[in-house]
């Protein structure tokens, strides 16, 4: 039962027992402290510049066999907290969180079927009209079709979530290995078609992650479609977590100050 850290670089926040760091892009990417990389066996190491998080995720897909098996990413953590106020709350009192221990994990799997981030309400006003905002619309609908030809049961989740307002976000998740495994074979499945189709040859470096960036969509679609018992848990950034950066947020998103 691990946790894996999903990195491009070495990294120093201290981790805990049964978190595990994973060297992605390790085809091009330094390993001076010898992570575990994401071009060993069967691998799509090459694609990490436009599947980000996602060549972890294939790695551990075709070389993993841990029962249980999450990710998380080098300075983004699953917290003990269900809601983020409770995670503002805590911080506030506290100080900055640490990230759920695998034990706890586990003890979730024996209720639900995945732990993810909470979801969170975006302000354009819908998943669509969020994603068409932040990168291209002629990628989406290249998306939709490919689901339409090669999944079209889940064609109502795919309208279902992109109408709706909110979303969990980053590719995170802890869940037992055939879950993950049925997950992974509808995902990549349609990613690799849609790579066929479309033209990121003049986006710029961070458009061209485009794959890591529809991923986020297709696994709420997934979820949406198979109902799986979900357990959220609110997730923090090392980079940003403090008492300071809490209290902020208690002002402006549970009291509404500006």
């Amino acid at each position: 039962m691990s946790m894996y850290v999903i990195t491009h670089k070495k990294f120093n926040y201290p981790i805990s027992q049964g978190y595990v760091p994973l060297l992605v892009g390790a085809n091009k990417n330094e390993n001076p402290n010898n992570y575990e990389t994401d071009n060993a066996g069967e691998n799509i190491s090459n694609k990490n510049p436009n599947y980000s998080e996602l060549t972890g995720l294939y790695w551990l897909w075709k070389n993993n066999h841990d029962k249980n098996i999450g990710i998380s990413h080098y300075r983004r953590y699953f917290s003990k907290s269900s809601t983020n106020n409770t995670l503002y709350y805590r911080t506030v009192i506290l100080g900055s969180p640490i990230p759920i221990t695998t034990k706890r994990l586990d003890e979730y799997l024996k209720t639900y079927d995945w732990i993810i981030p909470t979801p969170e309400i975006v302000e354009e006003g819908s998943m669509e009209k969020h994603f068409i905002h932040c990168h291209h619309k002629q990628d989406l609908v290249i998306t939709k079709e490919v689901v339409q030809e090669m999944y079209p049961e889940y064609i109502d989740s795919f309208e279902k979530f992109m109408h709706g307002n909110k979303a969990s976000f980053f590719n995170m998740f802890y869940t037992t290995k055939q879950q993950m495994d049925n997950y992974c074979e509808w995902l990549f499945k349609i990613l690799f078609e849609v790579e066929k189709r479309v033209d990121i040859s003049n986006y710029d470096a961070y458009q061209k992650r485009l794959f890591g960036f529809l991923s986020e969509r297709l696994f709420n679609i997934w979820l949406e479609y198979n109902q799986p018992n979900i357990k959220y848990l609110a997730t923090f950034n090392t980079d940003l977590v403090s008492r300071l950066w809490a209290v902020k947020q208690v002002k402006h998103k549970v009291l509404g100050w500006n």
